[in-house]
């Protein structure tokens, strides 16, 4: 039988490492872990996390609550001597499911600690879309892996719209993907309404994002693997999103992908 409040920890275990790993970084987020000092004493954390991000190591302790009653000032004192003894360089946040007592914010805030209740914890809900946003809007500093593509703006020299370049709908390819920068850039070039484009590159994440949508709805692809010619045309090899997925995919994806 499951201590009382694991379903707590597991759920914000299971929403945090989803959120870190939306671009498919690989942070490992672990629960319930047992920090043992050289000192001999121990402590538990019911979610910690650790990268390296731009060669600085990051480390976050999470503590969950999942009580009937307000946290108080003095448990907000305990997580924050809890971390300092792990680490001086553990961030801690704080997660309750009933709020914090008069008080705690002003503690909290103290030793830099940040305290969630539970409706600021992404729902499931809020996690796919994030998801679906963070796999589909364009960004800029992305590299093609190993893929470049064309994307509608908002305006001229605006933001992207999330909208992939495609090819009119009676043709049996729908979206292009460039194997070169320089071919996608070609071919940017010689649209009549280019300032409403722009090209961008498909990392990884990108790539299964695009899949787990296009692999239901059927939409096919082209691989461009050359210059447009000098009339406008491409060399493509056409790819149902299926075969894209296991020619190209590195990631891992959901099961019901597989299929």
């Amino acid at each position: 039988m499951a201590k009382p409040g694991t379903d707590f920890e597991d759920y914000v275990h299971y929403i945090y490492s989803t959120l870190l790993n939306l671009k498919g970084e690989k942070v490992r987020v672990s629960k319930r872990t047992t920090f043992k000092l050289p000192s001999g004493e121990s402590y538990e954390v019911d979610v910690f996390y650790e990268f390296i991000h731009v060669g600085v190591r990051h480390r976050v302790a999470i503590e969950c609550k999942d009580w009937k009653s307000p946290v108080s000032q003095g448990q907000i004192l305990e997580f924050h001597q809890k971390i300092k003894n792990i680490g001086d360089d553990v961030v801690g946040i704080f997660v309750s499911r009933s709020g914090y007592q008069s008080g705690s914010n002003a503690v909290a805030a103290r030793h830099k600690i940040r305290l969630l209740e539970a409706k600021d914890v992404p729902t499931i809900h809020g996690m796919l879309s994030q998801h679906i946003t963070t796999s589909f809007i364009p960004e800029d500093g992305c590299i093609g892996e190993p893929f470049w593509y064309v994307a509608e703006l908002d305006r001229p020299d605006g933001e992207p719209t999330g909208t992939y370049y495609a090819f009119p709908e009676d043709s049996p390819i729908n979206i292009p993907l460039f194997i070169s920068k320089q071919y996608a850039l070609k071919f940017h070039a010689s649209l009549p309404d280019k300032d409403k484009f722009k090209v961008y590159g498909m990392a990884q994440h990108k790539l299964r994002g695009l899949l787990a949508f296009a692999i239901p709805q059927k939409i096919s692809f082209g691989i461009v693997f050359n210059y447009p010619t000098s009339n406008g045309g491409l060399k493509i090899k056409p790819l149902s999103a299926m075969e894209l997925k296991n020619d190209y995919l590195l990631l891992d994806v959901p099961k019901s992908l597989e299929k």
